[in-house]
Order: C-alpha cells, then structure tokens, then sequence
C-alpha cells in the first residue's frame, strides 16, 4: 500500500476530499446542501476522464437518494431515512476511491 503521486491520484484523491466534506455535512444534518450532487458529477467526471469508474449502481443509487434528499420535502423519519442512505452510498464510494488509489488494482466493488 503505497501512494504514487501521479495526476490521476491526486484528482481522485481531490474528490475523495470532496466526499468528506459532503460526509460531514451530512452527518450534521444540512440536507439542502448540493455538495454531495457536487460530489457525484466530480466522481461521474474524473472516472470517465481517468478510465477507472465506479460501480455505477452505486453512483446511480448514490445519485438517486442525493437528488430526493436535496429537492424533496419529506417528513422527518423520511429525510433521516434518505440521509442514511445518501452517507452509506457515499462512504461505499470513497471507499472505492481509496482502493483505486491505495489498492493494487483489483476492482473492489
């Protein structure tokens, strides 16, 4: 496990950055932010320029639960429901960002 400073790894590790931030957003409860809508047109972008995507059920999922998170107004155990969901799908695909990073190569999703 070693970091080879490479373009492609620093962007993605610039995007993982960018996870965390939408992470900590949401685990303090600011749902009508767009920073995790932000995060998945950063990770769709920088998997389509660097040839190493993400599994895209989970972008797609990931997607979906940011989107009815951010433009829907649910009731209160709904908008706790779709927040879990919207910090699960973003930690499964940080943790997918890591690996290709940090990994050897092999596709973890």
């Amino acid at each position: 496990m070693d970091f080879d400073a490479t373009p492609q790894n620093v962007t993605t590790m610039l995007v993982l950055v960018l996870a965390i931030v939408s992470l900590v957003l949401l685990l303090r409860g600011r749902y009508h932010s767009n920073l995790p809508l932000l995060y998945y047109s950063a990770a769709i972008g920088v998997g389509s320029i660097t040839e190493r995507p993400l599994h895209p059920y989970l972008m797609l999922g990931g997607i979906a639960c940011a989107m009815v998170l951010r433009f829907e107004f649910l009731n209160k155990a709904f908008t706790r429901l779709f927040g879990v969901l919207t910090t699960a799908m973003i930690c499964a695909s940080a943790a997918g960002l890591l690996d290709q990073v940090f990994g050897d190569g092999r596709a973890f999703f």
